[in-house]
């Protein structure tokens, strides 16, 4: 399944391009748009991999929530548990493309901490379409947003990598990113809404790099390209014995918190479309 619905708003305040180098040679490549989109499905598989993420042998029972965009936000059912997302909001660094041999130099380890060694080049074969960090303001009702378009070069690309980052007192551009966005601080992924007809506001301080990769291999020639990470919001509060977890029992550390991160890092899903 390709979603035509592509969406992505940047915080303009915190957003700069890294200069892409070639990876295949002379060959000068094409614009890329790069975006982010919720899922509109949350699939048998997506269901099986958050399990798994769990470690715990507990099987997930149950059907697959159902995601609707509505007015009012995005609605995941799933038995007698309703959450509706009001605002969806995470932050992201370091987007490259990855080819199927390259090796990715580090930009964000799993700490928080940030390096920048491999920003001449040492990452020639992985090019950066965004640096950041970035805020990402996913619309939960539907709506189209503007994408980001930047030069890549021309090659096979076969999947996706970013870092889920959270947002440090320790780095210069985290601080410049506060300052525009003074609600994360220390954390990643923050989340408003209903579970219930109860509001609650879900944030966290997941700190991932994320490894998605394309279903199909995009070939960067003289044509145009999008690349779409998809969010699947519908499996982020997935509980094992069924039903939905209630975001707020998130926000403190246990198990409940600890099964939530997992599904965040499983959640992400990349395509790319001509």
């Amino acid at each position: 399944m390709r979603p035509r619905i592509f969406v992505a708003i940047f915080s303009l305040a915190t957003l700069s391009l890294a200069s892409c180098r070639n990876a295949t040679g002379p060959e000068s490549g094409s614009m890329v748009g790069i975006g982010f989109q919720f899922a509109r499905t949350s699939t048998a598989a997506a269901i099986v991999a958050a399990a798994n993420a769990n470690r715990d042998g507990t099987p997930f029972v149950g059907v697959a929530p159902v995601v609707t965009p509505t007015a009012n936000g995005l609605r995941i059912t799933r038995d007698a548990d309703v959450i509706v997302i009001s605002k969806a909001q995470f932050v992201i660094r370091d987007v490259k493309l990855k080819s199927a041999l390259a090796v990715c130099a580090d930009d964000d380890d799993a700490s928080g901490s940030v390096t920048r060694e491999h920003s001449s080049e040492a990452d020639d074969d992985c090019p950066t379409l965004r640096v950041g960090p970035f805020l990402v303001n996913l619309p939960v009702n539907g709506a189209d947003a503007a994408r980001v378009s930047v030069p890549v070069p021309a090659g096979t690309y076969t999947s996706v990598r970013l870092t889920l980052h959270k947002v440090t007192s320790s780095d210069a551009a985290d601080a410049i990113f506060r300052q525009a966005n003074p609600d994360f601080r220390d954390i990643s992924v923050r989340l408003d809404g209903t579970y219930n007809g109860t509001p609650f506001v879900f944030v966290n301080d997941v700190n991932a790099q994320i490894n998605a990769p394309l279903s199909q291999p995009l070939v960067i020639g003289p044509a145009g390209h999008d690349v779409t990470v998809s969010i699947d919001l519908g499996t982020w509060f997935l509980r094992p014995q069924g039903g939905l977890y209630a975001p707020a029992l998130a926000n403190t550390s246990g198990a409940v918190r600890s099964a939530v991160q997992n599904n965040i890092k499983n959640a992400f899903r990349v395509f790319g479309q001509d």
